[in-house]
């Protein structure tokens, strides 16, 4: 089968199950359906975004408030890639076959990061009211990236941010002029036993694709002075990622980002 769609949303949500005979038990999958799952994940890898524009880029040159300001920045995925939406149904009872979801724009089929999720998670580092000491950690690194002084109170900047009109775009890829396939099958293997592992197909964004952070912000003022630009405020947030990282499993090495794209020498072959 060749996917008929060309909205990798819909391929991968719908298309991908169309005519395959599921098996009550995934070792009963017979063998012509665990040949054609195979086929579609290859079809999947080796699926060309290149043409789809970053639904955020007309923006870049639009007219907002004067009070807004569109800020974006690049980033690139690192090994081992980028997991995101994987919370997502995608379960289907079949040795090789995607078992967990991933986060596509119904639009235009790209993978993503929602504004939602880079939001939430950029939340998550800033202290609340009641510190703990981990907290206090947070507060002295996030100040040290802003160069500001012990006077100087996240929890105005906090609210600021998440609280109020600035606006989290989400982040796509940049495939205009990227002509590889972008998405790699991926495997994790949770057991109770060392002895009896249970590798769980997934799918991936691969490593060295760029990702267009995009927002609207505005400039955070005490008493009618800046104290923290839009402009510091995109610089904060781009450091933040880069030192935490985003998505899924990033606690085992997946969803971190670099500056700059890893030169082809160097590139782990995957």
């Amino acid at each position: 089968m060749s996917f008929q769609s060309k909205n990798m949303n819909y391929i991968f949500n719908i298309e991908y199950f169309d005519g395959i005979e599921i098996p009550r038990k995934e070792k009963e999958a017979s063998e012509k359906s665990v040949k054609e799952i195979k086929k579609r994940n290859k079809e999947i890898e080796e699926f060309s975004f290149q043409g789809n524009q970053i639904p955020v880029a007309e923006l870049e040159n639009a007219s907002y408030e004067k009070r807004y300001s569109y800020q974006s920045f690049q980033l690139y995925t690192r090994y081992p890639g980028l997991l995101t939406g994987i919370g997502y149904p995608h379960d289907i009872k079949m040795n090789g076959a995607v078992k967990c979801g991933f986060l596509f724009d119904y639009v235009t089929g790209l993978p993503y990061l929602s504004g939602s999720t880079i939001k939430g998670m950029l939340r998550s580092l800033f202290p609340g009211d009641a510190m703990s000491s981990e907290d206090r950690e947070y507060e002295a690194y996030i100040k040290g990236l802003l160069n500001k002084g012990e006077e100087f109170r996240l929890q105005g900047l906090k609210d600021h941010l998440f609280e109020y009109n600035d606006r989290f775009l989400g982040a796509y890829p940049n495939v205009a002029n990227y002509d590889k396939g972008i998405l790699k099958m991926e495997y994790i293997t949770p057991h109770k036993k060392f002895l009896d592992p249970n590798p769980i197909s997934i799918l991936k964004v691969k490593p060295n694709v760029p990702f267009v952070f995009s927002f609207l912000l505005t400039d955070y003022k005490i008493n009618g002075q800046v104290a923290v630009s839009a402009e510091e405020k995109r610089d904060l947030m781009k450091k933040l990622i880069l030192d935490i990282g985003i998505g899924a499993k990033t606690n085992i090495g997946f969803g971190r980002f670099t500056e700059y794209r890893t030169p082809e020498n160097y590139e782990l072959k995957i």
